[in-house]
């Protein structure tokens, strides 16, 4: 069976909330954002005057309404790409798992900037492909660490041409490669002939509204970019696209086919329209504002809980959702997940996001959709879970709080 081949992939429990608990988990829009009464009195217009058509099943490719305003947020990283190279996808995982079963051939290797992002790494192993880190330094991605470690794994016979990463707010370490990174890291993905798929959710929530020029914009015809509405516009409607080269795009649309048959036509027809009348300028300034003052309270609050000479060290974020934080001594803080769960908060211990062991002395915060008023709480509340005594934290096994399970996670 399929399953006997492919271990079960598993995902960190992301968005379960409940009773008093502060979460820190789950990578959620700040959805107090959106302008709800023009949002509904849209959908209500559009099903009422084209309801036969949104809630019908359309073909595999991006609704012709929809593409300029794909293009328009493309644009603000100074890239475009025509509509034929264009595919649909429920959401940026949608498009991981195509680009793994449409792409990736089972049993090669895919290059993964690491800490990654889960629900990638999961997709991947999920389609049969085998993950090693991509060589990193203290600017990002490595262009000359790269070079050696594909040659040295070409040498030992494993196959490699994909190298994902998430080059702009990188989920979960915030962080984002410089554009003069960027252009060394393609010279050497073309001096390699591999394929880079530019994951990037976060691109336009910088803090201070400039932006990076996209990978994709750099080298079209070796970037497959993967984008999503998720985090400018809302994570329910499940709606993203996929920029690729045109052959690969027809090999994507296919397996997207197969995949969800046909993309929401009802979903992309409201972006369509929200777009046209609205842009997306204003909403994506209300977002920064809002994750530029979160970020600011979180980060706030860790240098007074936690000090900044101590056990733990983090950045300030430039942009994105997430601050990650790491234990000098390397302490695998799985162990912690129970002592924040009697706490009543939580948080994604860093293991998961290795992809062989690695990173589990890091952890993952998300201050996005946490209320303002409770940030300061739920640190001080993380400060004395992270300040238990090592001998009183279980071993990780023992903590069902740490389990993987299934969920999101962005």
């Amino acid at each position: 069976m399929w399953t006997d081949i492919r271990p079960a992939v598993e995902m960190p429990r992301l968005f379960e909330r409940g009773g008093d608990v502060i979460s820190f988990a789950g990578g959620l829009p700040d959805l107090d954002v959106l302008p709800l009464d023009t949002i509904s009195a849209q959908l209500s217009r559009l099903v009422r005057l084209g309801g036969k058509l949104a809630l019908q099943y359309t073909t595999p490719h991006v609704a012709k309404a929809l593409v300029p305003a794909i293009n328009d947020l493309m644009a603000r990283e100074g890239t475009t790409t025509p509509a034929e190279h264009l595919v649909p996808t429920g959401g940026s995982q949608m498009g991981l798992m195509a680009l793994g079963l449409g792409i990736g051939v089972p049993g090669e290797t895919v290059l993964c900037q690491t800490p990654a992002y889960p629900g990638a790494a999961a997709a991947f192993r999920t389609a049969g492909l085998t993950l090693h880190p991509a060589p990193e330094d203290a600017d990002g991605l490595d262009p000359a660490g790269l070079r050696e470690t594909v040659l040295r794994l070409r040498a030992a016979g494993r196959t490699v041409r994909l190298l994902y990463c998430n080059p702009t707010f990188q989920n979960p370490t915030g962080a984002t490669l410089s554009v003069a990174r960027r252009h060394e890291l393609l010279a050497a993905a073309r001096e390699l002939d591999l394929l880079v798929v530019e994951d990037n959710p976060y691109g336009l929530l910088s803090f201070d509204g400039k932006t990076t020029t996209a990978l994709h914009a750099l080298d079209p015809d070796r970037v497959v970019y993967l984008g999503t509405f998720s985090k400018v516009f809302a994570p329910g409607l499940r709606c993203g696209w996929i920029a690729a080269p045109g052959e690969l795009a027809q090999a994507l649309r296919r397996t997207t086919e197969v995949m969800a048959l046909s993309p929401s036509a009802l979903a992309q027809a409201a972006l369509a329209a929200f777009h046209t009348r609205a842009g997306w300028t204003d909403l994506i300034d209300a977002y920064r504002t809002s994750y530029r003052e979160r970020c600011g309270l979180m980060a706030d609050a860790l240098e007074a809980e936690l000090g900044t000479d101590g056990p733990w060290q983090w950045q300030r974020p430039n942009g994105g959702f997430y601050i990650w934080l790491r234990h000098r001594d390397g302490v695998d803080t799985s162990r912690f997940a129970g002592a924040a769960a009697e706490h009543g908060v939580s948080f994604v211990p860093g293991g998961h996001f290795g992809i062989d062991g690695e990173h589990a002395d890091g952890l993952r915060l998300c201050f996005s959709h946490v209320p303002k008023k409770r940030i300061a709480e739920g640190v001080s509340r993380l400060a004395k879970a992270l300040s238990a005594p090592a001998a009183s934290l279980e071993p990780v096994a023992a903590r069902s709080a740490a389990e993987p399970l299934e969920g999101a996670a962005r």
